[in-house]
């Protein structure tokens, strides 16, 4: 596998918004248009930049020198923010609640009875040296799964991007191998299982490949291709489909915000009693709806805690968002909690 492999790009509408369960089971993903309205895509987007100038940083979004890693507050991959409880953002919650997502997942499962991952959100500035950042280098490719490789053999979770800025070839975003989500039993075997030094570990849901595992994925005809979609559109695809995340080097800045719901009878009533808490705790999870996995307080998880460019604890570090979620009952519900 290169640095910089080349991908395809899909078509920013591919299926109808009631046609897409076909691509999505032959290809692992999925764009769905048309489902967050105009408005709200463009209210998210002036509420993230607000929330990066509310930090103390110095970042102006106006000031080209300020996008820097020494003017934002930490991120992963360059702008992919799930701390300092962002995840439960008045902002964000908009985004996840939102009757459009809930009616894919609903067709997706068979059932509104829905709960939510509390995620964070991506604020990707692009990366070169006419019109965005030049102090990090685009994100090499990272192939992987957020699933348990133990547990390959079937469908567990259905992840989601809702896309808020417009994404074309060059704005970054969601990579995959198409149809690699069916192939995960056959790679293994050819390799003599999988490989225990690329495991996130039994009690948790990643893995990540080598060169050789994608070059193997990419033989078996796996076409990379770098996912394209509309402001509004919501980004789909299988948990076991191989993923990475590409940078923007284009001139348009990325917002989305990661949204996975399940049924709610995925959880126990002690379960989802445990889900309230962390809501009322503002804490954030991993994409699983069902596992209460908060990452700041997962043992051996690196970079738990914010950091600062030196490695310093970040001293803005937040437990409680800047302007609280309203808890309407569409929210409560998501959380699991019934009228």
């Amino acid at each position: 596998m290169s640095e910089a492999p080349t991908t395809a790009s899909t078509a920013p509408t591919t299926p109808s918004r009631t046609d897409f369960l076909g691509a999505l089971e032959r290809d692992g993903f999925v764009v769905v248009p048309g489902v967050i309205p105009a408005a709200a895509c463009e209210e998210f987007q002036e509420s993230a930049l607000q929330w990066l100038e509310a930090f103390p940083f110095g970042f102006k979004r106006d000031d080209r020198s300020t996008w820097t890693a020494e003017h934002l507050p930490y991120s992963t991959t360059g702008g992919l923010y799930n701390r300092y409880a962002v995840n439960h953002e008045d902002f964000v919650w908009k985004i996840r609640a939102q009757p459009g997502i809930r009616d894919v997942f609903a067709q997706v499962w068979g059932t509104d009875d829905l709960i939510t991952s509390f995620d964070g959100l991506n604020a990707s500035f692009p990366i070169n040296a006419e019109t965005g950042r030049t102090d990090i280098a685009p994100t090499k490719p990272w192939p992987h799964i957020d699933q348990n490789p133990r547990r390959v053999d079937r469908f567990e979770l259905y992840q989601g991007i809702a896309n808020l800025s417009p994404n074309g070839p060059d704005d970054g975003g969601l990579c995959v191998l198409r149809g690699s989500h069916k192939l995960h039993e056959e790679h293994f075997a050819a390799i003599g299982g999988f490989r225990p030094e690329r495991d996130a570990g039994e009690d948790e849901n990643g893995y990540l490949y080598t060169p050789e595992d994608f070059e193997w994925y990419k033989r078996k005809g796996c076409e990379e291709v770098k996912v394209c979609a509309n402001a509004g559109d919501f980004i789909l695809w299988d948990s076991r489909t191989v993923h990475w995340n590409a940078s923007p080097v284009g001139s348009q800045t990325r917002f989305v915000t990661y949204v996975c719901l399940c049924p709610r009878s995925f959880m126990t009533d002690a379960e989802l009693a445990e889900k309230r808490t962390v809501f009322d705790a503002r804490k954030g999870t991993t994409h699983w709806p069902q596992m209460n996995r908060i990452p700041v307080e997962r043992p051996n998880y690196p970079m738990a805690l914010p950091k600062r460019p030196d490695g310093t604890d970040c001293p803005a570090n937040r437990t409680r968002p800047f302007k609280e979620p309203v808890e309407t009952p569409e929210v409560l519900r998501l959380v699991g909690v019934r009228a």
